[in-house]
């Protein structure tokens, strides 16, 4: 049974708050950078899914014995590395999206 990361979980449900739906009082600065924000969020979600996945292909050695405690910790670990990744230029998923996505609130 794989475990759910309840910090990934936790900005995954932030991200649902920070849509960048146009509404009828706001400006398009403020939806701008909704948007840049969502759209960074996808993408440091992205690169710890794809992290999580490249160390499932790593072989054990067993050096190390497995259990909740280091699974927690490099949880947490390669969320902060995608999140270090994604600031910035990040991979270009950010900017691609926002570049696609930006068209739809003009």
């Amino acid at each position: 049974m794989e475990m759910i990361n309840p910090l990934l979980t936790e900005d995954a449900l932030s991200l649902t708050n920070k849509t960048a739906v146009k509404g009828p009082d706001t400006g398009n600065k403020v939806d701008d950078a909704k948007l840049k924000e969502a759209c960074q969020g996808f993408e440091e979600i992205f690169i710890n899914m794809m992290l999580k996945e490249m160390r499932k292909g790593i072989p054990r050695s067993g050096l190390f014995p497995e259990s909740l405690q280091k699974d927690i910790y490099t949880g947490m670990f390669d969320q902060q590395i995608a999140r270090e990744i994604s600031t910035g230029k990040g991979i270009g998923i950010a900017e691609m999206l926002y570049e696609r996505l930006s068209g739809n609130l003009k």
